[in-house]
């Protein structure tokens, strides 16, 4: 008792100076700048994501329609509609961040938080080669992005985080539905539930209903406004379709801006084929024996996977949307197949570390096979994931109802 609690001490302690220091960096804008570039972080001002939620919100209090106008008090770089269900405007509200005092505390509280979850998955994952992975994720440009921009995903992966520190099914339902209400995609990984069948069709139709009924005007705003970038900073199916149209563009291809929303339904209507098909193969080619459960690696594996898959085929993600790759660390370095499980591992940290290889003509040789590689890495673990999914629901027999 006295190891563990010295060592919460000592994760408390570190991670209370992560985020002193991070804050003291962001008073003074031309060091941040420097030293975020210096990390192959195009710099913005300091946690500009969650600033940008306290301008959309000062708009809206003007009248601006946030969703659908611009915002004119957002910096230069940043997304001057809004992309964001509009619960975020309430957050604002209710704790008040349109204040410095209020915003700041909440800052440093969320930072805090953070850095203490990353710090206990060290001690959760408990061996060195999961330990290493995690170091490697955590001197990642996906995760310098994701603390620099504080970007709405740090504060969703805290949500996610806290489901493996608990048991009971309704609480972990909770946070993935608090989760939902502040980005949609924490739906996903609702597949932590499948080793319940029961419980993972009631939550799911009934977190499904409620989104329906309630945020149906939201998701098509948010589907609407969403920013396709096609760089290599960003992954998902729309990221992927919006290269090509870019490269049909200079070349005279067949995707023009006429026929993208068309091509855009096919597209993704392709990868989510090609995504069933591979689940299935997964599932009836697996030679996993039928355990009718689901080891702890096989939970957190879930819920990392959950998210890439879903958010893959319907959407054009962020760089820093891959950090809920850490709950897949243990599944992989579980893996038999050495071949396989390497090929991942290479995959994953080119892929977390995308920024590094963003320079150059985009038009060039270079530009194009490095873009081809960097995607062709995202595709693969997304390839992959599906077919471990497979062997997962294969596992508890899922397809089999009783």
């Amino acid at each position: 008792m006295s190891d563990l609690l010295k060592n919460d001490f000592k994760n408390i302690l570190v991670a209370l100076i992560l985020t002193v220091g991070l804050f003291y960096l962001s008073s003074n804008q031309d060091v941040w700048f420097v030293i975020w570039g210096g990390l192959s972080i195009p710099p913005q001002i300091p946690f500009s994501d969650l600033k940008a939620h306290v301008h959309f919100y000062n708009c809206h209090k003007i009248g601006i329609d946030i969703f659908s106008e611009k915002c004119p008090l957002i910096p230069s770089g940043g997304g001057v509609i809004s992309t964001h269900p509009s619960i975020w405007l309430n957050i604002v509200d209710f704790f008040k961040l349109y204040e410095d005092i209020y915003l700041n505390s909440f800052i440093l509280i969320s930072y805090f938080i953070y850095f203490y979850l990353i710090l206990n998955f060290f001690k959760i994952f408990n061996s060195f080669e999961s330990n290493i992975f995690l170091l490697i994720f955590l001197f990642s440009t996906t995760n310098f992005l994701l603390i620099e921009r504080y970007s709405t995903d740090l504060l969703i992966f805290i949500l996610i985080s806290l489901i493996i520190f608990f048991k009971s099914n309704l609480l972990k339902l909770f946070f993935i539905f608090i989760g939902t209400l502040l980005k949609f995609y924490p739906i996903f990984s609702l597949l932590i539930f499948i080793k319940d069948k029961k419980f993972f069709f009631i939550s799911f139709f009934a977190l499904s209903l409620f989104l329906y009924f309630f945020y149906l005007d939201q998701i098509l705003s948010t589907n609407e406004n969403l920013i396709e970038m096609a760089l290599f900073v960003a992954y998902g199916s729309r990221t992927m379709l919006k290269a090509f149209y870019f490269l049909s563009e200079n070349y005279n291809f067949f995707i023009n801006e006429n026929n993208l929303d068309l091509f855009r339904i096919i597209f993704i209507s392709l990868i989510f084929i090609y995504s069933a098909i591979l689940a299935l193969l997964g599932y009836f080619n697996s030679r996993t024996r039928q355990l009718n459960t689901v080891s702890l690696n096989e939970q957190y594996f879930l819920i990392g996977s959950s998210i890439y898959i879903g958010t893959f085929i319907f959407a054009a993600n962020a760089d820093y949307r891959l950090i809920f790759l850490i709950f897949a660390i243990p599944y992989i370095l579980d893996i038999k197949n050495i071949l396989i499980k390497y090929i991942l591992i290479f995959c994953i940290i080119i892929s977390i570390n995308s920024f590094l290889f963003q320079f150059g003509d985009p038009l060039s040789v270079s530009f194009f096979i490095r873009a081809f590689f960097i995607f062709g890495c995202k595709f693969i673990i997304f390839s992959l994931f599906l077919l471990f999914i497979g062997n997962i629901l294969k596992k508890i027999n899922f397809l089999k109802f009783h």
